[in-house]
């Protein structure tokens, strides 16, 4: 038998050493610890009892093999000669807190092994073929930092093929009472089209009993408010209300293909709702080509951090992290066919289970924050933004004129519908029928300048008042290509000037349709970017005294303010144009007194200005 500091002293020369059956079996005394300190590999053939920690392990050989002992393991690789090779841990239990390597073999958990979660990172299985495979019982903890974060409904998911029960789940803290029930799952057949709605929560949430299980591969809707023994209550958590989630059931780890049920109800555009969960215990990539899926492309997420909603589907942006699912977590799918598909392949997991803390999302329930958008990758598009009062998180859409074969109608792999908001000011395109887009892609504009597009749009809130909706152009955007916000209801046409325009408005209803719309090419510019169809005229050129006769034309805006400018600059008068009918206005600029050259400048509603030069004799 080896103790741990003479073989310390092997690896400090060898940098690799296989342990054989010469040496029977090695020993790992509690508080030492066994690594290899130059590029190796330590290769066992034989048992172990391990009361330390050891940093990285093979197994190895056609033997059969027992770890016991409780201590830690940082990174565990079985690299036997066929699945039929057994690894059995016995006892005690072990704790890897990196990731296991099933290259080939079979590891028997037994219960005895626990898939570490905390802080500063989260065990995970690799990616394997059927020749590695885990049997047996295994534990797996999920860290859930509360520091700064409010108490809120986080999207929970179960990397088991076996049911867990709910009893079972410790470091959460979970009520069943009558009033207060904090765990539910998504029924999509239930769905009764209540989205959304303040005070209201659709029929598909189905709450859990204290003695139900959760059945593989359902996501869970959790509310949590902190560690086991904590009391129920509402309010942003500190550090101390940090949760690791403990569960335990049988790994869908045999390397084989995981088949997700999802399920489509016809009779409304916005059903076919599905929450599911990550079917792994490692990060997975949704835009992976381990994710197989028919008549659905986009995941629905909620973020806690930034408290808003997120929406991935390959299409806005490669390189967001709201393409990871991480373990312990579950995500929404909206399926749009009859017969739909979702199968995920160890593929799809990712190399590393790195700081991807996007835990949960929860559509239609109370008091939500707004959806987040990412842009395109290339290609040119428009964001709008609608806040409202006390509104911290906003809420957006994302009009996308990149993509060659996407339409205006409902574009599966590219468009994603809004999930609603019933906390602040809400935001949509409204498409056909039903349908609301928090992402809506349509073809690219081909002739720049002279192609109109119009996309509606649906501004919600749960309190009337104060509300501004802000327009951003993205990514390699056409200055020849006007962006108007029209307001049908004020008779106001807004032209976008530079890349941004911002309109503040009152919300008078909680939900408006038919008010806004967004508008491209709707009005015509210039070659210096000034509406065609806006002109300012002064009658008399050059004027004879500080009194001023102008007119004012412009197809849909109203004129606001004048100034007067001295060549050298100075202001020499500013005032208020009179709101009427009248396209006709009388000015008097009293510090007007000498001859020479001034610029008048006339600002419209809509934040368009014109310069008209003139004479003062």
């Amino acid at each position: 038998m080896f103790n741990s500091r003479s073989l310390f002293l092997h690896l400090l020369v060898f940098g690799c050493m296989i342990l054989s059956s010469a040496q029977a079996q090695l020993s790992v005394a509690n508080n030492e610890r066994v690594s290899i300190t130059s590029a190796g590999e330590l290769v066992l053939l034989e048992h172990l009892v391990n009361n330390g920690t050891i940093d990285d392990l093979t197994l190895g050989g056609t033997a059969s093999q027992s770890i016991s002992g409780t201590g830690t393991i940082v990174n565990l690789k079985l690299s036997k000669s066929a699945i039929g090779n057994t690894a059995t841990i016995t006892g005690g239990m072990q704790s890897l807190i990196g990731t296991l390597d099933l290259t080939a073999g079979t590891l028997a958990a037994g219960g005895y092994l626990t898939l570490k979660s905390s802080s500063a990172g989260t065990a995970r299985v690799a990616t394997h073929t059927t020749a590695g495979a885990v049997t047996g019982t295994v534990k797996v903890e999920r860290y859930i930092g509360a520091d700064a974060r409010v108490r809120q409904w986080r999207m929970l998911g179960f990397p088991y093929s076996t049911n867990v029960a709910i009893s079972s789940i410790t470091g959460i803290e979970k009520t069943f009472s009558a009033s207060t029930k904090t765990m539910m799952y998504y029924n999509e057949g239930n769905d009764n089209g209540v989205y959304g709605t303040t005070g209201a929560r659709n029929a598909g949430y189905v709450q859990y009993t204290a003695s139900d299980n959760i059945l593989p591969l359902t996501g869970v809707m959790a509310w949590l408010f902190g560690p086991t023994g904590s009391t129920a209550s509402t309010g942003t958590m500190s550090a101390a209300d940090s949760m690791t989630m403990v569960s335990s059931g049988t790994l869908y780890e045999s390397g084989n293909t995981v088949n997700i049920p999802v399920y489509f109800s016809s009779g409304n555009t916005n059903k076919g709702w599905n929450l599911v969960s990550n079917p792994f215990a490692s990060t997975i990539d949704w835009t992976s080509s381990g994710v197989v899926k028919t008549g659905l492309s986009t995941i629905y997420r909620y973020d806690p951090q930034f408290v808003r909603w997120t929406t991935h589907n390959g299409s806005d942006g490669t390189n967001s992290a709201d393409k990871y699912i991480e373990s312990g977590a579950s995500f929404f799918v909206q399926a749009t066919v009859v017969s739909p598909t979702l199968t995920i392949s160890q593929d799809a997991k990712a190399s590393d289970n790195t700081v991807y803390t996007h835990f949960s999302r929860v559509p239609r329930l109370s008091n939500l924050p707004g959806q987040r958008v990412t842009s395109a990758a290339s290609g040119a598009g428009i964001r709008v933004s609608a806040q409202g009062l006390a509104d911290a998180g906003g809420d957006e859409v994302y009009v996308d004129l990149s993509r060659s074969d996407a339409t205006a109608d409902f574009d599966l792999v590219y468009d994603a519908v809004s999930m609603g908001r019933t906390g602040g000011a809400g935001l949509a395109v409204k498409g056909a029928g039903d349908r609301a887009y928090a992402m809506q892609y349509d073809r690219p504009i081909t002739e720049a300048g002279r192609e109109k597009r119009y996309y509606p749009l649906r501004v919600t809130g749960i309190v009337t008042g104060a509300t501004s909706l802000t327009l951003r152009t993205e990514g390699s955007w056409n200055p020849l290509n006007s962006v108007s916000l029209i307001d049908h209801q004020e008779g106001k046409t807004l032209l976008m000037r530079g890349n941004e325009l911002r309109y503040d408005f009152q919300l008078e209803s909680l939900k408006t349709e038919g008010r806004f719309t967004l508008a491209i090419n709707h009005v015509k510019l210039d070659a210096d970017g000034q509406s065609l169809a806006f002109d300012v005229k002064l009658l008399g050129n050059p004027v004879t005294s500080d009194r001023l006769q102008l007119l004012v034309t412009h197809p849909t805006a109203a004129a606001r303010t004048w100034r007067v400018i001295a060549s050298d600059g100075r202001l020499v008068g500013q005032g208020n144009l009179q709101q009427s009918s009248s396209v006709q206005h009388s000015i008097t600029v009293p510090a007007m007194r000498n001859t020479g050259s001034y610029l008048l400048q006339v600002e419209m509603d809509n934040g368009e200005l014109k310069s008209v030069p003139f004479l003062r004799k």
